[in-house]
């Protein structure tokens, strides 16, 4: 009864050390064999002959660095398939309860649609103010925090193309209306990190945004904390940080290299 089990765990440990190898050139993109050994904590020969078998398999493949070894053609399909059913709603709920939770104000999640941000997600953390958008609710891109930051965050080519037919909507006295007012927002929304809507799309109401980027580094979505405008500029300084990290988290978690 005993052998069959020692198989079994010897095949177990043998199966734990491969994905580690795997995980490792991903992380390094080319790995010596002696630095897989040592960081793997194999034997050289052990380390070889392992090796070996992934590149014979199609999962590891020679690089130009003598003795080296990339991920092979095998590899690909399988870590694009993974990114490609993750799926946003599988992911950002969670950590946007508890962003929430440590913001004490509603977050929202929203993903873009022409040229508007469709609410898909929110929740309330404890104190949180009740606002006027749910979910279904469509903002302009030109005046909420989710939009600009969405449009801060597109690729500078795509932006000016969707600047270009954008539709200005004015929901209060302090939306922006003109395009070169915007493209200086947009601007200063990339250099600091975050978007800010300061009652423009609802009177007595500030928001902080930031984009959620897929494996590519492209905008799919943004997310915002919303609470009233008299107490959230003085928090930023605290907000925003947390606003940050969640969306680098979710971003992570749909393939996002940090």
């Amino acid at each position: 009864m005993s052998a069959p089990a020692q198989t079994q765990a010897s095949g177990t440990g043998l199966l734990e050390k491969g994905l580690a190898v795997l995980q490792l050139v991903a992380e390094r993109g080319s790995v010596a064999v002696a630095d897989i050994a040592d960081e793997v904590r194999l034997s050289r020969s052990t380390a070889y002959r392992l090796v070996e078998r992934l590149r014979s398999g199609g999962y590891l493949q020679e690089s130009r660095g003598a003795g080296a070894f990339r991920l092979g053609p095998r590899a690909v399909p399988i870590g694009l398939a993974a990114l490609n059913q993750m799926d946003l709603m599988d992911v950002a709920p969670a950590r946007l309860r508890a962003l929430a939770a440590d913001a004490g104000q509603t977050v929202n999640l929203a993903v873009p649609l022409l040229d508007e941000m469709v609410y898909v997600y929110q929740a309330e953390g404890p104190g949180a103010v009740k606002v006027t958008a749910h979910l279904g609710t469509r903002r302009p891109l030109n005046c909420s925090a989710l939009g600009k930051a969405f449009l801060a965050a597109l690729l500078e080519d795509e932006r000016e193309e969707r600047l270009a037919s954008l539709a200005f909507v004015r929901l209060t006295a302090r939306s922006i209306m003109e395009r070169d007012a915007l493209q200086a927002e947009l601007a200063a929304t990339a250099a600091r990190g975050y978007a800010v809507d300061d009652e423009e799309v609802e009177t007595g109401v500030s928001c902080v945004g930031a984009a959620i980027l897929d494996y590519t580094g492209r905008p799919v979505a943004a997310i915002s904390i919303a609470g009233p405008a008299e107490r959230m500029p003085p928090r930023h300084d605290t907000l925003v940080p947390l606003l940050l990290a969640a969306a680098a988290d979710v971003s992570a978690r749909l393939g996002r290299a940090a």
